[in-house]
């Protein structure tokens, strides 16, 4: 085995031994220790410049300096952006960062069915279409049950385009498992008027809102709502769980 194929050996291993138990605090808390993934990110670092010294004489600098930019720059940038918004966690923006980091060197990286090959776009890529792919499957086969239990009950007076959103972005459940589980985020909020309380559209805006929690539970025990009414919510997907089988498949079959 030579020093290259022995490198990405080892950045596979290390990858896979941060991921793995980042995915078990991800599922369940939906949070990951910040020392955990600082951690992550301070050994992607070493392992940048360990690449960089092993192709250093054998990439035109140009080259090497091309592909590290198109690693750690737009992928971490659009992370920090959704971040800032409060629609991911900050733990997946270093998840995430780390893995750019870590593969930003054009190495010839062996996968189990794609052979050895520089990939191209960068692995952080691959592992985010894989995750996405994962996430998107995972949300519509949820949703199809939950629509065969439940039943598509979008509120009245909603537009088509505002079902289709959200299709999108949610799915039903009852006022009792969205109080009862956090990392739901409500897409309808209940304003009290003279006939009752009316669910309105609230889009999606950021992780947590538990000002609007507290509403919901406030309107549920004066009784202005059921514990069993359905409404729709976006489902807090643990992205770091995905990302850990996003990679699992690009060692499996690359990009």
């Amino acid at each position: 085995m030579t020093e290259l194929s022995l490198l990405a050996v080892v950045e596979y291993a290390t990858t896979l031994l941060f991921l793995a138990p980042f995915s078990v605090y991800d599922y369940k808390k939906r949070d990951i220790p910040d020392k955990l993934v600082y951690l992550f990110l301070a050994v992607s670092v070493v392992l940048c410049f360990l690449n960089f010294y092993f192709v250093k004489d054998l990439v035109p600098f140009q080259a090497q300096a091309l592909y590290t930019l198109l690693s750690v720059v737009p992928v971490p940038l659009v992370l920090l952006v959704l971040a800032r918004l409060e629609l991911v966690g900050p733990a997946d923006f270093y998840v995430v960062t780390s893995i750019a980091v870590a593969y930003s060197s054009p190495l010839n990286y062996p996968t189990l069915l794609g052979g050895y090959s520089v990939p191209v776009p960068p692995i952080v890529y691959s592992v985010l279409i894989y995750a996405l792919v994962l996430q998107i499957a995972v949300h519509y086969a949820v949703l199809a049950v939950r629509l065969r239990r439940f039943g598509f009950r979008a509120p009245k007076g909603f537009s088509a385009w505002d079902k289709v959103f959200l299709a999108i972005a949610g799915w039903p459940i009852t006022v009792g498992e969205l109080l009862e589980k956090d990392y739901y985020t409500p897409l309808q909020e209940p304003f009290e008027g003279p006939l009752g309380v009316e669910w309105r559209l609230k889009g999606v805006t950021k992780i947590e809102d538990s000002e609007l929690r507290s509403r919901i539970g406030e309107y549920l025990e004066r009784g202005l709502i059921k514990h069993d009414e359905v409404v729709w919510a976006s489902y807090g997907h643990p992205l770091v769980v995905y990302i850990l089988f996003g990679f699992i498949m690009f060692l499996v079959r690359g990009f």
